[in-house]
């Protein structure tokens, strides 16, 4: 994407979060008559997808990157389909595709969201799902690298191939499986999203940037293959968030709070938008 097609992009959520104007709370329900809506359209949609409930349940799991996108994707998901949306924000600082998968299989997080999703995604319309690999060790061929993550120290790369991420590949294919079989014959709006890094251009230094900018296009192909095998959409967030040489600085675009780490409003916008454009086809496990 050219820097004018950007700078348009922008411009244009700006305006939408200029006309939207509403605060992001977690449990909010959101209705279709906060604006008008092309009814025609609406009822394509909803031939689509056919899901008959009047109100829509949008489950949210991913990590702090995901803060403030459910709220936003929520409304869009009401406007465009004509329901109302209950989200369920389960949104986890840190949160590892590990964990998920430790709380869908045994329940002991001792995260009370975590250990219920069995239950909430049984009840779910829409799921969005994202987890980091900080727990999806290949024990023979472990990852060993650090590029531009809150909190984290100097960027530097030991190890990043792709086989590295193995575990990773093959936790969040089992995490899909699972939820395919609490869904089991119920069209149901499953969606992913790739893994932004608000960090790289800033925190990184010259000369080992564009090796942790190669070792993070790895990690998010592996997010990409597992969610490709399995047949679930993916929203490409670190294209429009790092831009696609992966060379751009979000917090320049403006998209981080003052932490210059966790979205804000518009960061959150740019990436609702992209789940957006993934359409509502459902998948009907």
């Amino acid at each position: 994407m050219n820097s004018s097609a950007s700078t348009a992009i922008i411009r244009g959520l700006l305006v939408f979060l200029l006309l939207s104007g509403s605060g992001c709370n977690k449990g909010n329900v959101y209705s279709p008559d906060s604006g008008e809506i092309n009814t025609e359209e609406v009822q394509a949609n909803e031939e689509s997808v056919n899901i008959q409930e009047e109100t829509w349940d949008l489950l949210w799991i991913s990590d702090s990157s995901g803060w403030g996108v459910a709220e936003i994707y929520g409304q869009f998901i009401a406007e465009d389909n004509g329901v109302e949306v209950n989200v369920i924000d389960s949104w986890v600082s840190n949160l590892s595709a590990g964990k998920i998968l430790q709380g869908l299989k045994t329940q002991d997080t001792h995260n009370a969201s975590l250990d219920k999703l069995r239950d909430t995604i049984a009840e779910a319309e829409v799921i969005v799902i994202y987890g980091n690999p900080e727990s999806s060790v290949n024990p023979e061929n472990p990852g060993d690298w650090l590029c531009g993550q809150p909190g984290g120290g100097k960027c530097y790369v030991n190890n990043c191939d792709m086989d590295t991420f193995s575990q990773y590949i093959a936790d969040l294919k089992e995490i899909y499986e699972i939820i395919f079989t609490i869904r089991e014959g119920k069209p149901t709006i499953i969606r992913a999203i790739d893994a932004i890094n608000p960090g790289l251009v800033r925190s990184c230094d010259s000369e080992i940037r564009n090796t942790c900018t190669v070792c993070w296009e790895t990690y998010n192909e592996a997010v990409h293959q597992a969610a490709d095998e399995m047949g679930v959409p993916i929203a490409n967030a670190f294209d429009a968030w790092n831009g696609i040489d992966h060379n751009e600085d979000p917090v320049e675009k403006g998209f981080t709070q003052e932490d210059n780490i966790h979205p804000n409003e518009l960061g959150a916008t740019v990436i609702a938008q992209l789940l957006r454009e993934l359409g509502y086809d459902p998948i009907v496990p």
